[in-house]
């Protein structure tokens, strides 16, 4: 179910996006949600792609999409794909099948399909289209001069969390008025539709997203702003600037409800991590 604010009338500056199923809704969904309607400022909205879920959240910034109504092109990826070992992460290592996420892409496919989907809906209605984790909670009130500074502007397409190996996709902030955005969209999505990425080195959304990004560049078609570091390949998120707001609960994190002290690099001064 969509639920849409009628009484909006000026155009958006900010839209963030995430999805969840069940499950993910009830282990770190719903708090995502109540942390962002707590501390985001009352002018972002949050829609959310909500699969086989009802959210019980009811909020006039709140935005909720059935999943399986709006996003047809990713039920038939998954339906092509879904007997495909090396679609699916499974590979044979020393003749012993293994389970890596490097080649998951039917499980990282709702991110990539869901941003798509949202960078069609949002084109003409925000600036600005920041994808979250629903993995991630916010701790502390985000000022809306921060959502503003991080913003990819001008030529820049994205603004994403680089790293020495392929970015942190936690968080990325897309420019909705780049002339390439909907360029961007049609070849994130149809990397896994074609099939192309059963040939590449790794084929979760992250490594595509990276090989996209790097190709614009060479190609000239857009820049990109930097929110992360080269230095580090860790936990990226929390030691960039969205540290000091928001805590990404990547992996076992997510049963301690918090990541943990030794994945910070510098010391943090916010209450959340002390």
């Amino acid at each position: 179910m969509f639920f849409h604010n009628p009484w909006r009338q000026q155009q958006l500056r900010h839209v963030v996006v995430t999805t969840f199923h069940e499950k993910g809704y009830r282990d770190y969904g719903k708090r995502c949600i109540e942390t962002f309607l707590e501390h985001w400022p009352a002018d972002i909205e949050l829609l959310v792609y909500a699969e086989d879920v009802d959210v019980e959240e009811r909020d006039s910034r709140l935005h909720v999409l059935d999943h399986g109504e709006v996003l047809p092109h990713l039920l038939e990826f998954r339906d092509a794909f879904a007997g495909n070992p090396l679609a699916n992460g499974v590979r044979s290592s020393g003749g012993v099948l293994k389970r890596d996420y490097r080649w998951d892409a039917v499980r990282f496919s709702n991110k990539v399909f869901a941003v798509t989907d949202a960078i069609r809906r949002y084109r003409t209605l925000a600036d600005q289209l920041i994808w979250l984790d629903a993995d991630t909670v916010t701790h502390r009130d985000i000022p809306r001069s921060l959502v503003d500074r991080i913003a990819p502007r001008g030529k820049q397409l994205a603004a994403y969390l680089n790293r020495s190996i392929y970015p942190e996709c936690g968080w990325v902030g897309y420019n909705l008025r780049h002339p390439e955005i909907l360029t961007f969209a049609e070849r994130f999505e149809r990397t896994y539709t074609s099939g192309y990425f059963l040939a590449m080195k790794e084929s979760h959304d992250s490594f595509v997203f990276w090989k996209i990004v790097q190709q614009m560049e060479q190609d000239r078609e857009a820049k990109f702003k930097f929110l992360g570091s080269n230095r580090t390949k860790s936990h990226v998120f929390i030691n960039s600037v969205l540290g000091g707001y928001l805590d990404h609960l990547k992996g076992d994190r997510k049963a301690a409800g918090k990541s943990r002290k030794s994945d910070l690099t510098w010391r943090r001064r916010e209450a959340w991590w002390r």
